[in-house]
């Protein structure tokens, strides 16, 4: 594609930007980051690319990738932005007709966040610092007046408002679903993932086969990222929210749906797991905590939580979300819920969690608290991950349920 735009003398635009040199580091600290402001502009529009190896001229003069470091570039976002750009991936691109002139590609999502600030000082400003808001004009870098930032940050709150009420919407649907199957008090975990762009219209529904390949595949990728973030990681069982399904999914109302309850046909006396896969690219995974009978619990009032479910149940979620969206290919970012309720829901319940102790057995930990209630954990899914990033945003799903129990996922 690099290639056939050159040949073509492709004019840059607001989406495209040509770079002959590799990004560089400003020779004095604080200094003005160029790459900073590039990444910034484009993710305060709409996105694009920004393409090193390619002249002004549009002629293809290549860039040494060995001079490029992806966590360099990471740093300088990090530093220069307010607030930092995510969800940038890198692309190397080797010459393939052995001339050498390799191209590096960075590829820039349009913001949910935006304005993005970038900081620092230049010597065109007379050395004074500035807090600008980039933006691509055209074929052009220009910087936002008062009433573009104004405007930037009033869209910037409508898309999160619209994406609050989506995700209660989705909880409340799921929670009211699960009332009716719980006679008895019993702590769910309801975990939303929803794509914070909406899907292009001309994405064809999933099929029963690519929503059984996503499921299979979740599995997998949960593990991965259980092995990088839990030491113990065999402590927390076998796979429990997608080793609960048959794979046989059933269609709903512009969804598919697994679950091993609901449907009296395929009621059975294991733990009760509900998954729906919507056509729009969200996610809603559902599991009962309380199933299992754990030792120690004196108080009538307390309902029990297995705090090694919860864990694995999470990774498995926000996993199954990842490859839902891979296999939709799409590029968003993924907004993250996680509900940790009591159904039927009553005042004077308490939430008591379980952990595992030396002998390998479950019990009810005394010295942690014991909340009537649990405040909802949000959290993101950035686009391009690799099994790390998506740990990372696992655990911090995770422990954002933990943390109101003065725990985290070491047990500590």
């Amino acid at each position: 594609m690099v290639s056939e735009a050159v040949q073509r003398k492709l004019a840059e635009s607001d989406d495209l930007d040509w770079k002959e040199m590799v990004p560089g580091e400003a020779k004095v600290k604080g200094e003005w980051n160029e790459f900073s402001k590039d990444v910034a502009a484009m993710a305060n529009t709409r996105g694009g690319l920004l393409v090193y190896g390619v002249s002004d001229a549009v002629e293809l003069v290549g860039v040494n990738l060995n001079e490029i470091d992806d966590k360099k570039l990471g740093q300088w976002l990090r530093v220069h932005l307010q607030p930092v750009v995510t969800g940038v991936s890198y692309l190397r691109l080797p010459a393939t007709d052995g001339s050498g002139k390799d191209v590096f590609v960075v590829d820039v999502p349009a913001s949910e966040t935006a304005p993005h600030f970038l900081y620092g000082w230049q010597q065109k400003d007379k050395d004074k610092t500035t807090f600008n808001a980039p933006y691509r004009h055209r074929d052009d870098t220009a910087y936002m007046p008062e009433h573009q930032i104004a405007a930037s940050y009033r869209a910037r709150f409508a898309r999160q408002d619209a994406a609050e009420v989506a995700l209660d919407k989705h909880v409340r649907h799921t929670t009211d679903l699960l009332s009716g199957e719980s006679d008895a008090p019993t702590a769910w975990l309801v975990v939303v993932a929803r794509p914070t762009r909406p899907l292009p219209r001309t994405v064809p529904a999933p099929t029963r086969a690519e929503v059984q390949w996503v499921i299979s595949q979740s599995a997998k990728r949960a593990d991965a990222a259980l092995n990088r973030a839990v030491p113990l990681r065999r402590l927390l069982g076998p796979q429990l929210l997608l080793g609960l399904l048959d794979n046989n999914p059933s269609r709903g109302l512009r969804r598919w749906m697994e679950t091993n309850m609901l449907v009296p046909a395929r009621a059975s006396g294991r733990q009760r797991v509900l998954v729906e896969l919507h056509h729009d690219g969200s996610v809603i995974t559902a599991v009962d905590l309380s199933h299992y009978a754990i030792p120690g619990l004196v108080e009538s009032d307390d309902v029990a939580i297995s705090c090694p479910a919860l864990i694995r149940s999470v990774f498995e979620s926000v996993a199954l979300a990842h490859e839902y969206r891979l296999a939709l290919r799409a590029d968003s970012p993924i907004d993250l819920r996680a509900v940790l309720t009591i159904l039927p829901e009553a005042d004077w319940n308490r939430l008591a969690p379980a952990v595992i102790e030396l002998g390998g057995r479950l019990a009810i930990a005394e010295w942690a608290r014991h909340p009537r209630k649990v405040q909802p954990a949000d959290g993101e899914l950035a686009p391009f991950i690799d099994d790390e990033a998506l740990a990372a945003a696992a655990t911090e799903l995770a422990e954002g349920l933990l943390h109101q129990f003065g725990m985290n996922m070491l047990g500590d």
